[in-house]
Parts: C-alpha cells; sequence; structure tokens
C-alpha cells in the first residue's frame, strides 16, 4: 500500500518538486475584502496589487470540505496519507485536517506542522522522499517529527505595515511596533515548539538581520538540508545562502531558494528574508 503526501498551498515548495514526487496540495483561502477566492498562482498577482496598494487582504485555511474531496480519491485508489498542515498555532488548517480524516479512520495520519512556508514544506518535501522510496506510513510520520525536532528557522520582516493588517501576530504587535519605532531596527522571528511565532530579538538594519539569521542558522550546526525563503529580495537571499554553503560547507546548489506564497505576502509583504536549517542526525 502506498503512501501519498498531502500538503497546503503555504509550504511554498517549488512547482517542479510538487510535480516530481507527486505532492497532493489542498489550496488555502485568500480574503480581499469580503472577496474570498482560492490561493493559485493566477490569484497571487491581484494579492500583490492589494498589498502594493495597501488594500485588505487575509488569508484562510482551507475548510472540512476541500480535503474530503482530496482524502477520498486516495483513499479509494488504495493508498494511505501522511497529511502535513500549516502550524495550528496560526491557522484552521490542521484542525480542519483531522476532522476530515477521521472519515478514513486507520488510512490518514495528520501531523500539525508546526512552522509556516518552507518550515513545513521541508518536511512535506522529506515525506515525498520517503514514500518514493517505499517508506510505509508509520516510518514517515517517524522522520516528520524528526524533522520538526532538528528544524531552525529565522525570519525578518522589512516592515510591520502589512503584519498590523493582517492581525495574525496581534500578541507580538507591541514589541514589534516599539521595535519598529526604533530607528533602523528590525525584529528576528522564529517558531516556538508549539509553532507560534516568537521574537528571537533586534537587529540594526537590514544588513544587521541578514547576519543573524546568518549566525543563527549556523550556530544550529551541520545541516542535513538548507532553504532560504525571501519576498522580492533574491539578491539578498542568494547573498544569505552563499554565505550558509561557505560556512557549513554545503553544496550550494542544494540549498532549496525560494520565493514566498500568498501567506506570508499577505501578513508580511515585501522585503520578507528567512533561513532554515535541518540539523544534520
Amino acid at each position: 500500500m502506498t503512501v501519498k503526501i498531502v500538503t497546503d498551498t503555504g509550504c511554498d515548495l517549488p512547482a517542479p518538486l510538487i510535480e516530481q514526487y507527486d505532492i497532493q496540495l489542498t489550496p488555502l483561502v485568500l480574503r480581499f475584502g469580503e472577496q474570498e477566492v482560492v490561493d493559485s498562482p493566477e490569484t497571487r498577482a491581484e494579492l500583490w496589487r492589494r498589498v502594493e496598494a495597501g488594500l485588505p487582504c487575509d488569508t484562510s485555511g482551507p475548510p472540512v470540505g476541500p480535503y474530503l474531496e482530496l482524502f477520498g480519491p486516495l483513499v479509494e485508489a488504495g493508498h494511505e496519507i501522511v497529511c502535513i498542515t500549516l502550524t495550528g498555532a496560526h491557522s484552521v488548517t490542521y484542525t480542519s485536517a483531522t476532522l476530515a480524516a477521521q472519515d478514513f479512520p486507520g488510512r490518514i495520519s495528520v501531523i500539525d506542522g508546526r512552522s509556516i512556508s518552507l518550515g513545513y514544506g521541508l518536511q512535506a518535501l522529506h515525506a515525498a522522499e520517503l514514500a518514493a522510496a517505499g517508506a510505509d506510513r508509520a516510518a514517515v510520520v517517524e522522520a516528520v517529527h524528526s524533522y520538526q525536532r532538528r528544524l531552525t528557522l529565522r525570519v525578518f520582516l522589512e516592515s510591520l505595515d502589512q503584519v498590523g493588517r493582517g492581525g495574525r501576530l496581534d500578541a507580538l504587535m507591541p514589541v514589534l511596533s516599539r521595535l519598529g519605532a526604533a530607528l533602523n531596527v528590525r525584529a528576528v522571528l522564529t517558531i516556538n515548539p508549539e509553532g507560534r511565532l516568537s521574537l528571537v530579538g533586534p537587529a540594526r538594519g537590514r544588513r544587521g538581520a541578514i547576519k543573524r539569521l546568518a549566525q543563527d542558522v549556523i550556530a544550529a550546526g551541520p545541516a542535513e538540508r538548507l532553504a532560504v525563503a525571501h519576498s522580492r529580495a533574491p539578491e539578498d537571499a542568494a547573498a544569505l545562502a552563499d554565505e550558509l554553503a561557505q560556512a557549513l560547507n554545503f553544496p550550494r546548489a542544494e540549498i532549496l531558494m525560494v520565493e514566498i506564497g500568498s501567506v506570508l505576502i499577505a501578513h508580511a509583504g515585501q522585503g520578507l528574508l528567512g533561513a532554515g536549517s535541518i540539523r544534520r542526525e
């Protein structure tokens, strides 16, 4: 019985890898004011237009229905499923997937990715690689949990304008606003073990924030996997990847480089930079 991997469009994995490993994606929902649209490459251009214009935009996890529609045919075709979702601390995605899985007892494992963007995208990619190599569902689940324990993620925001409009970091906004009010200070963020964004600390300027990202990822130790994500900042992302590759003696061509997708666009806007490492066992 083969294992299929399901995740959602917030994972930010590149399309060629999605296709290569036949990873199934449940689309998140974009909210443009009162209008709701399904997250897709086609709707991303409209999302950017609204972000640039300062217009309302938000995201939402998929309801139960899309998961049922995706799970059903896979189970009927004889597959088991491992579903890895956007962090449940900031989204209903995990809850929706868990409720849908109850209709297929004993066939689906749902894992809260406890991260954002490539933080759980890397989990889904590793799961898909193992599934393609013939691993069973229990082995895939164990490997995903191991990736979670070994993940180091750092990200900083160039501006607080978009995150303030999105409202997903209300608990952090007072301290972020204080940092933002200081001259040329950036807030460096991480994901805590519960999957919630939390503050690592301030950095002086964009250069200082990039340096902090690199230092923290390098300090995590030898890497099994590295990823760099950005929001319309390809030169900074490339320079960060170069530094990580050299410091960690990691093949530069194997660092996964992506531009962020709709979830982070809606809540972070332009200029974001992030780096993730899976520590070698």
